[in-house]
């Protein structure tokens, strides 16, 4: 009796063991499952975020070559106004050559300081080239003034009030760098105008 109740033991010890077995491995199958589905989600969540960067970074580089393109598209229509200006100044200094216009223009530039400074009598600064041109034209715009020579003045005339208080620069070169801001958006508009 004593080995069929050692036997029995045994039996039931055994089945407790199986049980507490069974249900160990129920729950390790549950907790593998439970951590194989929270890796899943941290791997989709890694992927989300590392696709969510790619996508943040080729927006990022394409901002910044869209920019970079913008800026040389601005830099080549600066350079294109810039051309386009300086060939007209050459064009008007090639037309300056021509003795007739020449005369013309001294005369306007002349005209036009002496009212801008209103006063009866002044002082033209003329190119050495010019002096003889600059005489007859404030003779013949009646001008009281007094011509000088001055080799830093091309292609116009500085004239300054009597006691050389006030001074007006009346050059092709002075001209063109005032028209300058004026022009570049009209000689723009031309340019990339959307109507044909």
């Amino acid at each position: 009796m004593g080995s069929e109740l050692l036997r029995l033991l045994e039996q039931e010890v055994g089945a407790e063991v199986d049980g507490v077995l069974a249900e160990a491995l129920t729950r390790v199958d549950e907790i593998v499952g439970a951590a194989r589905r929270d890796a899943d989600e941290i791997v989709a969540a890694a992927r989300d975020r590392l696709e969510r960067q790619r996508i943040d970074g080729h927006m990022r580089s394409a901002s910044a070559a869209r920019l970079r393109a913008t800026a040389l598209i601005l830099q080549i229509k600066d350079d294109l106004i810039r051309e386009i200006l300086d060939r007209a100044a050459t064009a008007a200094r090639d037309a300056l050559r021509d003795p007739s216009r020449r005369r013309v223009a001294l005369r306007t530039f002349i005209r036009e300081a002496t009212a801008a400074l209103g006063t009866e009598r002044v002082t033209v600064y003329a190119a050495p080239t010019d002096a003889a041109e600059v005489r007859e034209a404030c003779a013949g715009l009646g001008i009281e003034a007094d011509v000088r020579v001055d080799p830093s003045v091309e292609d116009g005339v500085r004239v300054a009030s009597a006691e050389s208080r006030a001074v007006v620069e009346n050059t092709l070169a002075s001209r063109m760098d005032r028209m300058r801001h004026g022009l570049a958006p009209k000689v723009a508009a031309i340019l990339w105008s959307s109507t044909p």
